[in-house]
């Protein structure tokens, strides 16, 4: 015991830094872990916010789809009404020439 007792006391400062050390390890690892968590809940929280902008663009590119769809509808219409339009005229003149 009194030997131990004189290793300390003859290397205090050797063990007190070596002590200080150990410690300052055990607190950075301790900070690092809870900085790589609150790093995986931002991934998580972005990776939530990507797949939302995902849906959200996918939504718009269906909206355009439907929005081009039906102004392609409007344009066939809008055609097949010059075309009964011209075919009345036609009939109308028809009509008034035989009519005469």
């Amino acid at each position: 015991m009194e030997q131990l007792k004189e290793f300390v006391l003859k290397h205090f400062k050797v063990i007190t830094v070596v002590l200080t050390f150990v410690l300052t390890m055990y607190i950075q690892h301790l900070n690092n872990t809870r900085e790589i968590e609150d790093l995986i809940n931002k991934c998580e929280l972005l990776d939530a916010k990507i797949a939302d902008q995902y849906e959200r663009i996918d939504a718009i590119k269906l909206d355009k789809a439907v929005f081009e769809a039906t102004i392609t509808q409007f344009t066939s219409i809008q055609n097949d009404l010059h075309e009964i339009r011209e075919d009345l005229r036609a009939l109308l003149e028809h009509n008034a020439v035989c009519g005469k």
